[in-house]
């Protein structure tokens, strides 16, 4: 019912349970907008947090229900022993709900007694018990747009008609994917990319072990995103050394080793602190091969010789080096096209392995052209 206690991440980076609002890096606005509607007693019961993925989102909302909780205790000695609570799990009053399964879904299982649940999550008893502590309760969706349509139903007759003490908080970067009748009854609250300062800021306080030169590179390619900048530069997700055995696999053997290299690419890394959900695999897949292809770019266009600060992951240069030696920048410039367009199926209900496949036979036949 409660939510595990956060496991640490590589290179110093903060599991979202343990943030606050002070340990947020940018989203002014937002944190103004939340901190004002706790102190005056006017925060919506939903809200509906969207971005970018990687901006922010989930932090923020484990921030907000600590404030929130702890504000209605009183404050003080009481809400860092309530936030405490939170981050090590013990907590009766904040619930994290997310996509279960290969399906990678938020199903009705758990939230009607009664009902066949085979995982006997019974989230209805935390909706329908008031808080043991405090006055609030925090339900936290993340990746809300993968609810299935009989718990979209179900959730919007609770947020039409929720228990007093129920603050339910969604957390998507596809807004226009939840259902509109849900949405329209949620307060908004955008979290855009951080500008450029903030993201140097963010790497000061959890990147400090990188280069002056390789963290401008990798700040560019983050596009404002703190958890995408925290992946490139490795302090999670998967080590860009077996993408670079499975794409020389790849291009030594074909076809042979097609099936092979898509089934280890989906294969989600256990360091990511991401939901195992079948999309987020795809995503961090595509993200890792996105990597690979735009170093290979450069490295093609200026040469062997280049700036190593100019590549996304330097330490994987010298296979780089051999993969890019037989192709042209042309068939390079179009297998990173096959890799941005199979972006669009990762919030499909698809057979993930075979978008990999097709992706890959592509990416073949473009490199030999």
């Amino acid at each position: 019912m409660t939510p595990a206690a956060p496991q640490a991440m590589a290179g110093g980076l903060r599991p979202p349970v343990t943030h606050n609002f002070d340990s947020i890096v940018g989203h002014d606005e937002a944190k103004r907008y939340l901190r004002r509607s706790v102190e005056i007693h006017c925060l919506p019961h939903a809200l509906l947090f969207h971005g970018p993925r990687g901006v922010g989102k989930t932090s923020m909302a484990w921030a907000l229900a600590k404030h929130a909780i702890g504000q209605a205790g009183g404050g003080g000695a009481w809400a860092e022993q309530a936030a405490r609570r939170i981050e090590s799990g013990a907590s009766t009053v904040v619930l994290l709900v997310e996509p279960r399964g290969a399906a990678g879904q938020i199903t009705l299982n758990g939230w009607r007694p009664g009902k066949d649940d085979p995982e006997d999550l019974q989230y209805y008893r935390f909706v329908d018990s008031r808080p043991l502590e405090g006055h609030r309760k925090f339900l936290i969706f993340r990746q809300a747009e993968r609810m299935n349509p009989a718990l979209a139903n179900y959730l919007l007759k609770l947020i039409e008609e929720p228990p007093p003490y129920l603050t339910i908080v969604l957390v998507t970067e596809r807004p226009s994917e939840v259902l509109p009748t849900i949405r329209s009854r949620c307060a908004p609250v955008r979290l855009s990319p951080l500008d450029h300062g903030e993201m140097e800021r963010f790497a000061r306080e959890f990147l400090s072990d990188l280069s002056s030169a390789r963290l401008r590179t990798l700040i560019r390619l983050a596009e404002g995103r703190p958890a995408r900048l925290a992946e490139l530069a490795g302090a999670e997700g998967r080590e860009m050394n077996d993408i670079a055995r499975l794409m020389t696999l790849f291009q030594r053997n074909g076809f042979l080793a097609l099936f092979k290299v898509a089934s280890e690419l989906l294969a989600a890394p256990a360091s990511s602190s991401r939901s195992n959900a079948a999309g987020s695999a795809l995503e961090h897949a595509l993200d890792a091969l996105q990597a690979w292809f735009r170093d290979a770019m450069i490295l093609k266009a200026v040469g062997c010789s280049g700036p190593s600060q100019l590549l996304a992951h330097p330490e994987v240069q010298s296979a780089l080096d051999q993969y890019v030696a037989p192709l042209t920048l042309e068939g390079l410039a179009s297998a990173a096209e096959r890799v941005r367009q199979a972006y669009e199926y990762v919030p499909r209900q698809g057979d993930r392995n075979y978008v990999l496949e097709t992706m890959l036979l592509n990416i073949g036949r473009d490199l030999k052209t």
